[in-house]
């Protein structure tokens, strides 16, 4: 498969470009964003109509029950997978929502994310889509959420990095099911068929799949443990 990562000549990634400007691409209605601000240096989320900040985040809860060893290798490891996390994450919100790549340092892992033939059957209808839960004030942003053109099916996508291309996967079942919780609670009429996960490593990109079903009730029990182990009422 020809690569759409290429040398850089008018544009860093030329035939990225000539995807990125598809018509079939351009035609694409976003669903309309939700009045959620979001304060990425604080990672925390406003329910504009109010004024609300939410008291928790998806991810906050996920992972609540890690053990200080657990924080500490991740932390150590930040300065690392942080910035690859965020600058493959930039480059395919621009090449979903069909803007200019810039250069980058991770071209060894968003060559083949990009590449990946996944993307020649979907189409986007979010992305980096804000989400709350106002009951239970939580706050959360999914990668995306795709349209399988080939059998008009919803997919709730998420894009996660790592560092080595022999990793170990691990369940994003309860991450998941929380954007979809969410989602359902905006957009009841949209029906998600699977959620995604899409592995991003240096020379490759793999997918995994999971029922949405099975990602719900994952979030109901992380949710669930969370109020409980952290004596949390809403």
């Amino acid at each position: 498969m020809r690569s759409r990562l290429k040398k850089r000549e008018d544009s860093p990634y030329p035939s990225l470009q000539a995807k990125c400007t598809s018509t079939e691409l351009k035609e694409v209605n976003l669903l309309k964003p939700l009045p959620i601000h979001f304060d990425k240096a604080a990672h925390k989320y406003c329910w504009q109509p109010t004024g609300e900040w939410l008291a928790f985040s998806v991810t906050g809860i996920k992972s609540a029950g890690m053990s200080d060893r657990q924080r500490l290798a991740l932390n150590k490891t930040k300065h690392l997978w942080e910035p690859r996390g965020c600058g493959v994450h930039a480059a395919l919100e621009n090449f979903l929502l069909a803007r200019p790549q810039a250069d980058s340092e991770f071209n060894e892992w968003i060559e083949p994310l990009l590449d990946h033939p996944f993307w020649d059957r979907v189409e986007p209808i979010a992305v980096e889509y804000r989400l709350c839960d106002l009951a239970n004030s939580i706050g959360g942003s999914c990668d995306c959420l795709l349209r399988d053109r080939m059998t008009g099916k919803y997919l709730l996508c998420d894009l996660k990095t790592q560092g080595n291309i022999l990793a170990s996967t691990y369940s994003t079942d309860a991450q998941m099911g929380g954007y979809l919780s969410m989602l359902l609670q905006h957009h009841p009429a949209i029906s998600v068929a699977e959620c995604i996960t899409i592995w991003s490593r240096p020379g490759k990109a793999f997918i995994t799949r999971k029922r949405s079903k099975d990602c719900l009730k994952a979030w109901d029990l992380a949710l669930a443990d969370f109020k409980q182990n952290h004596l949390v009422s809403f």
